[in-house]
């Protein structure tokens, strides 16, 4: 028969080894679930902004191989990319002309939004540019064959699928067609821009 404990020794009894290590193996099972979900807004912005990069590169490319203009108008409202092969060069989508719209996940809470600063300055909208057109009533710009674009631009976008709004920003260089990305590091006006390499 076991011989009880007196009752100040059955006070003193901790965890076995094998329960801490239980509970640590729960904890960490626990956590790594959590911290992927921190970064899905950050994920999903980036890869809005990487999609619009995506797209004016395509752009650029496609005017110079096959020699006509492209042009991307960007519906704020829908989140949406419009690209149209403009192969007569004369400014407008014709019918027969190829275009293609391309979403850029609205439902998973990409937007084109306006920041709490813009690259150089305040920005009043998502989409700034020196010489946008409006095409069919969207903000649009063209590349040439020649690898320039009819504009400079620096377009806004945001995530706040988890609570923090995360922000990027792709550039345009009018003379070149290069893009450069960027993030939004900090909060409210006293953040910062950082190129993402």
């Amino acid at each position: 028969m076991p011989v009880p404990l007196h009752p100040r020794l059955q006070a003193r009894r901790g965890f076995s080894l094998i329960e801490l290590v239980m509970v640590m193996l729960i904890m960490g099972v626990v956590a790594g679930l959590a911290v992927p979900k921190l970064k899905l807004s950050s994920n999903r912005v980036e890869a809005i902004a990487q999609q619009v990069r995506s797209v004016f590169q395509t752009s650029q490319r496609t005017s110079l191989t096959r020699q006509f203009d492209v042009i991307v108008a960007i519906d704020t409202a829908r989140s949406e990319l419009r690209i149209g092969e403009d192969k007569d060069n004369s400014g407008t989508i014709d019918p027969g002309e190829i275009r293609v719209w391309r979403p850029t996940g609205q439902n998973e809470g990409n937007i084109f939004a306006v920041p709490p600063k813009g690259l150089n300055g305040n920005v009043s909208v998502a989409i700034v540019g020196s010489a946008l057109r409006m095409i069919d009533g969207y903000p649009g710009i063209v590349f040439h064959r020649d690898g320039s674009t009819s504009s400079s631009a620096e377009v806004y976008m945001a995530n706040s699928s988890r609570g923090v709004v995360q922000y990027r920003a792709i550039t345009l260089t009018q003379s070149t067609g290069r893009t450069d990305m960027y993030r939004y590091a900090g909060t409210g006006t006293t953040g910062k821009w950082e190129v993402v390499r």
